[in-house]
């Protein structure tokens, strides 16, 4: 029996794995791939090629190589990704200016994972 490939991906960068494996968890019956990295510089390999994608980058595991990345990357790609920025209390007055470079949205605190799992559905269709 030949293997579905996914309709949709959702990248996701963080140092220690939290949302990765709930993510898996909330999408296990949904023909969503959920891929972790440790490198933002891995984010947009997995999601190229595909129509529907996604990226959520804690912006706490590594802020200025999130910063750069958004900086150097986001703007000058032909095709926009949305992205969610997972922060704390210690990053909420960067909101705007992450939005300004390209986020869709930002969590400055922890979220019910069904909460997220609709977030991402939503920014997925």
């Amino acid at each position: 029996m030949p293997i579905n490939s996914p309709d949709a991906v959702i990248a996701v960068f963080e140092l220690q794995p939290y949302w990765g494996p709930e993510l898996q968890r909330l999408f296990q019956t949904d023909n969503v791939a959920v891929t972790e990295c440790r490198s933002v510089d891995d984010l947009f390999p997995i999601v190229d090629g595909f129509s529907k994608a996604l990226i959520v980058v804690d912006l706490d595991a590594a802020l200025v190589d999130c910063l750069t990345w958004l900086g150097n990357n986001v703007a000058k790609r032909p095709v926009r990704v949305p992205i969610i920025a997972i922060g704390s209390a210690a990053t909420a007055e960067l909101e705007w200016r992450l939005r300004e470079a390209g986020v869709a949205a930002f969590l400055p605190e922890l979220i019910a994972g069904t909460d997220f799992a609709r977030l991402c559905r939503r920014l997925l269709s």
